[in-house]
């Protein structure tokens, strides 16, 4: 789709969908105001995606939304053949005003995997050893909820210890736990929870190319961009506190403390920087007396996962059917290349305004 081409020949429609079956849907909502439609993408939010639709109706007159029903905004560009689904998700909110004989009411949509933010276990969890991942994950989402699922292009694994999960936990940190470091939770525009084995953003493949210097580019200037490296940390500590009983019954508490920094060669380290950022995390593993070792293990692996903040843009597009995940290759000034500025980024955020047709994009270097 050369979309540089498209302007503002677009349609959207919302669609009313059935609140336990995303392949059923009500009806059409009507009154809808183009000014009114927004969606905003985070890669690195539990939730993913959240939108806001308004309509604006008679007094007397319903917009046709049904009680607890989903909404499904879809676009579609009129002679390309092209029509996607952006969001289907619940409404988590509904605000209303009336002003000479008009109601006016906006919507809060919020993914599908928010429903499992707000669901609450009444019982244990329990994934015993031996049991498989993909399996046990399938097993929470059909017995607990009444989504629409699929775990096609998942990686299996095989845990080597019971995992056990006390009532009161909402369903999301369960899934999540249970998919880390092996998939990746998400939701499609049709309201379906995907799981699929995670790749890491720097060994995608870019899927398209943004570049200023193209007469057909449809990146609208100015551009801006922020140095994030100095927030990267040198030094990562991970603790956690332990009951312990002596031989006469006394309980005390003890923190154990793991840790890890830099190498003195590392740009975060203190032989660099001469002073040491830290971060500190608690420790959320399944060990009730986890070891020094491996608490200096978890330590290092969020010492890693906060490394590689390099330059981060933000940038104004018209519409392009950019989502949170994209990795695209970006030409652009500043940042670690210096051959033809041509960077490797990440789509972190996005946040799509319908009635305007643009796409404001927060990417970063990978």
């Amino acid at each position: 789709m050369d979309w540089s081409e498209v302007k503002h020949n677009y349609e959207v429609v919302v669609y009313v969908v059935h609140q336990t079956d995303v392949n059923h849907t009500l009806g059409i909502l009507s009154g809808v105001i183009p000014s009114g439609l927004s969606i905003t993408e985070n890669y690195y939010s539990d939730s993913r995606v959240q939108a806001k639709v308004t309509t604006v109706v008679k007094e007397g007159t319903s917009d046709g939304y049904v009680t607890s029903a989903r909404l499904r905004i879809v676009l579609s560009i009129p002679g390309q053949n092209w029509a996607k689904e952006l969001v289907t998700g619940y409404v988590s909110g509904i605000s209303t005003s009336a002003e000479h004989g008009y109601v006016k009411r906006t919507y809060a949509i919020e993914g599908t995997i928010w429903g499992l933010l707000e669901h609450t276990t009444n019982a244990p969890i329990t994934i015993a050893k031996g049991a498989y991942l993909i399996a046990a994950w399938t097993n929470l989402m059909s017995s607990q909820t009444k989504m629409q699922y699929s775990t096609s292009g998942a990686a299996n694994h095989q845990f080597g210890s019971t995992v056990v999960y006390e009532a009161g936990e909402d369903l999301s940190t369960v899934l999540f736990e249970l998919s880390s470091g092996y998939n990746r939770m998400d939701v499609d525009g049709h309201g379906v929870v995907t799981l699929k084995k995670y790749i890491a953003p720097v060994n995608k493949e870019p899927s398209t190319i943004l570049d200023y210097r193209d007469s057909k580019s449809i990146l609208i200037p100015p551009m801006s961009a922020d140095d994030l490296s100095y927030e990267s940390p040198g030094r990562s500590v991970v603790t956690t506190v332990i009951q312990k009983t002596d031989s006469k019954g006394k309980t005390t508490q003890q923190t154990l403390v793991g840790s890890y920094d830099a190498p003195a060669t590392h740009a975060t380290s203190i032989a660099s920087r001469g002073y040491i950022k830290g971060i500190k995390n608690a420790y959320s593993g399944n060990s009730q007396t986890p070891s020094k070792s491996e608490l200096n293990t978890v330590a290092k692996q969020r010492w890693t996962e906060n490394q590689g903040k390099g330059i981060q843009w933000s940038l104004t597009s018209i519409f392009g059917d950019y989502h949170a995940g994209d990795v695209v290759t970006l030409v652009a000034p500043y940042g670690r290349s210096t051959v033809d500025y041509v960077h490797k980024v990440l789509i972190s955020s996005v946040n799509t305004n319908l009635g305007e047709f643009r796409q404001e994009l927060t990417v970063k270097e990978v």
